[in-house]
């Protein structure tokens, strides 16, 4: 499952603990944002873990790729990598 996770959290403190998490698991693409590549149930870990760490003011949000998806879309920047190529850098 390829999912892009965005995120806006209130506290310093959950920020920089919602990110570690989230590095434990795929690579930041942005301030706020990471691209996972993670099995279904290591989802649903997450997803738990995430819910833990959230208060009421936060926002997280996943959306699901497909391999069509991610084929069609693309990266302007010609120094960076296009989205979920360096799929050898995940953590499953």
């Amino acid at each position: 499952m390829y999912l892009l996770v965005t995120y806006d959290i209130v506290s310093d403190k959950r920020r920089r603990k919602i990110d570690k998490l989230l590095s434990e698991y795929g690579f930041r693409v942005n301030y706020s944002v990471f691209e996972l590549q993670i099995d279904p149930p290591v989802y649903r870990t997450l997803r738990q873990k995430l819910q833990e760490l959230m208060q009421k003011r936060d926002s997280i949000r996943f959306y699901r790729h497909t391999k069509e998806t991610i084929r069609k879309s693309e990266e302007l920047n010609p120094s960076l990598s296009h989205p979920f190529a360096t799929e050898e850098s995940y953590v499953l």
